[in-house]
Parts: C-alpha cells; structure tokens; sequence
C-alpha cells in the first residue's frame, strides 16, 4: 500500500455527514427564503417553503423603516476601529510577553487568559459604569471600547506563538544595527508575524459586527446601535416583522460568509499557528 495515499470515505461517513451539511444549511436556505415573503405569507398555516412571488420589499424596508443605511456604517466603523485597536495593541502585548520577562508576567499573562474564560455578561455592569462615569455612554466609542477590551485576551493568547516562533537572530542582528525595541517589533516581527495579525483582524472583525451585547448595553439611542442591535427593534410588544427579521439576518450574515469562504485558508493557518 502506497504511504500519503487516502482512502476513500465509506459510505455511512458520507450520509452522516451529508445529513449534517442538510442540518447546518436549512435555517440559511429558510432565511434566504423567507426573506422574499411577505408577512402574510411567512405566518400562513400550512407554512410554504418556496415563496409563491419572490419580492425585494423586505429588502427596502430595512432602508426605509428600519435605517439600516445608519447602522451599517455604525457597525462599520465599530469593526474596524476594534479591527485596528485588536491587532495593535494585541499585537504590542504578545510580542512583549514573547520577549520580554518581568516580574509578575506569568501571571499577568496567565490572568488575561482567566479574563477570556469569564462570560462577557459579568463584564458588562463594570464597563458601562466606566463608560457612563466618563459620559461617554449612548456613543460609538463605548461600544468600540467595550468589544476592544472583551476582544484582546483572545488576540494576545493567539498571537503569542507566532512571535514566540520568529527567529530572534533577525532581530538581535536589527538591535545592533541601532533599530530600538518598538522598531523590531514594527519593522522586523510584526511582517513576520503577518497570518496571525491577519487571523486576530478576521476574527475581530466577525466579533465586532455580530455582537449584540455591547451595543444594547453602551447605548440605549440608535445612534450609538449597530446592525444587531438595529434588528432588535423588529420585535416589539405588538409585533413582529418576519420578512424584514429575515431580511436583517440575512444581510447581517453576508459579511461573514463571505469572510468564511474567501479567508478560510488565513483562519486554519492562524489557528494551527497559535496551537
């Protein structure tokens, strides 16, 4: 038997695992679908799959009803500020914990890890008393600060090993050449470095524009919401949109499907490289 060969999946692993593709797909195919109806037809007994005419309407109403032109560019700003913010200070933090030991920087090291496990929503309180304590509550910048902080163990723990595996002879040898500390870390690691800072930004990103807890919480004005928090006011205490519900997921969702499939390749190299 020749060796690096593969041998072909049996059968059952390829009905398992077709019924779970099947799984994973239907709520999106339901979605997209539903994003077509009108509401009259979503709420019909018994329920159709296919819509009898499919309609952009739901589509408009995001725009029209529900500004959506708004909170996208809300939501827009808000990720890439914690896009920028992630793999900055991030990036600065692990390069420091690679090369650098002082007292106490296990354990520093070691609690940011512990701040990661805590669920977000003991965090919350704290960061909104801060927030609101500097009058800076109900705006972009306390949701931005808020995903930032949530966000940067998991930048700091998954950037750790990629600069712990550079070689230090290119920068020993940048040393003597008389670049200082901040400009190895710039000029020298931070390109070296560059599919871990690529995955952090990805999955920043993706965090940034699907949280929903941050900017319900920082804000209680549309003007300070983002695109999941805007969904939320579809469901009232009289009534829900459906069309426009679906609509809302489903435009929510492209950014980050589209993230998935063009990225993935940036995504399973970061995580390989942080394990």
């Amino acid at each position: 038997m020749k060796t690096g060969t593969r041998r072909p999946l049996p059968l059952g692993s390829i009905a398992i695992l077709a019924i779970l593709l099947v799984v994973m797909l239907l709520p999106i195919a339901w979605m997209l679908l539903s994003a077509g109806k009108p509401d009259a037809e979503i709420n019909s007994i018994p329920p159709t799959f296919l819509p009898r005419a499919f309609s952009l309407d739901n589509f408009r109403q995001l725009f029209t009803q529900f500004n959506f032109g708004v909170l996208t560019i809300n939501s827009l700003i808000v990720s890439l500020f914690v896009v920028a913010l992630s793999v900055l200070l991030g990036g600065a933090a692990a390069y420091g914990f690679s090369r650098y030991r002082f007292p106490g920087s296990t354990l520093l090291l070691n609690a940011i890890l512990v701040t990661r496990m805590v669920t977000p929503v003991s965090l919350i309180l704290p960061l909104y008393l801060m927030m609101d304590g500097l009058n800076l509550s109900n705006s972009l910048f306390a949701v931005t600060a808020g995903i930032t902080t949530l966000n940067l163990p998991f930048a700091v723990w998954l950037l750790k090993p990629f600069f712990d595996e550079l070689p230090r002879e290119v920068e020993e040898a940048a040393l003597l050449d008389g670049l200082g500390p901040v400009g190895v870390w710039w000029r020298i690691a931070t390109p070296l470095a560059a599919p871990g800072l690529i995955t952090v930004a990805l999955f920043s990103f993706v965090a940034a524009w699907t949280d929903l807890l941050i900017p319900m919480t920082m804000s209680t004005r549309p003007e300070g919401w983002t695109l999941p928090a805007g969904i939320m006011q579809m469901q009232t205490g009289f009534k829900i949109y459906w069309g426009a519900l679906m609509a809302g997921g489903l435009y929510l969702t492209l950014p980050t499907f589209m993230i998935a499939l063009f990225a993935q390749k940036y995504l399973t190299r970061g995580v390989r490289g942080s394990v």
